[in-house]
């Protein structure tokens, strides 16, 4: 999944055609779908996705890019972590 994160990732930060807050918003959309995967590996004893292959860190740093604060550190303080 990284390699296509990656390569989704490089076309919305590369993409003038959309301001800088849709393509935080495309950012965002995409942690939200990573967590999901995250946590529905976590429920499931044949989950493999890690934050390494669920793409996170790459949509993080992409985010940081773009001037977003962190999103991991205002997700730990939510009521749905983990």
């Amino acid at each position: 999944m990284t390699n296509t994160t990656n390569e989704v990732i490089a076309h919305i930060l590369k993409d003038d055609s959309r301001s800088k807050n849709e393509r935080v918003e495309e950012l965002l959309k995409m942690r939200e779908d990573a967590r999901a995967l995250q946590r529905a590996a976590t429920e499931s004893p044949m989950g493999g996705d890690t934050p390494d292959t669920s793409g996170l860190r790459e949509i993080d740093r992409a985010l940081e890019r773009l001037g977003q604060d962190d999103p991991a550190e205002a997700e730990e303080n939510s009521a749905a972590t983990l």
